[in-house]
This record gives structure tokens, sequence and C-alpha cells, in this order.
């Protein structure tokens, strides 16, 4: 599988975690269900799923999506702070 970062954005506030994972593939799956069981390991995240309650207002984005698509704002700064890691 392949690895990479990801970002998990939250819609409704256009917040952003980023991550890294060795297996991207399997990596969103096992997010929501730490979300709903409420043990995500940032506390950030975890109050913002509880506070929006679900999916509708999260999607997971790899670092591939967010280069393919130029209408992303912030992307050039996503990159720019991945680099600096």
């Amino acid at each position: 599988m392949a690895s990479g970062i990801f970002a998990i954005a939250n819609i409704g506030s256009v917040r952003l975690y980023v991550g890294e994972s060795h297996h991207l593939k399997t990596r969103w799956p096992q997010m929501l269900v730490q979300l709903e069981q409420g043990t995500f390991a940032d506390p950030a995240v975890q109050t913002a799923w509880k506070a929006v309650q679900g999916t509708r207002r999260f999607s997971f984005h790899t670092a591939k999506d967010i280069d393919a698509d130029p209408t992303i704002r912030g992307r050039n700064q996503f990159f720019q702070d991945c680099a600096g890691q």
C-alpha cells in the first residue's frame, strides 16, 4: 500500500488536520471508526467531529488529490507546510 500525506477537511470551519500514513488506502476507514468511538488521537478533531455529528462535514484527501485540484484554496500553503516538517 502507498504511504504519504493526507488531510482531513472539516468543511464547516474550513480547517484541516494533516497527517502521514504508511497505509493511505486503509487510514480513513480506521479514522472513521476512531471518531465514531470517541477515541481519535487528536482531541481538537474529535471535538469538532462530535460537534457536527459525523462524516457529512468531514472529508479525506491525499496529497495527490489536493495537488490535482487547482481550485482548492490554500493548497500551496498545504504543500509548503508539509515540506517544512
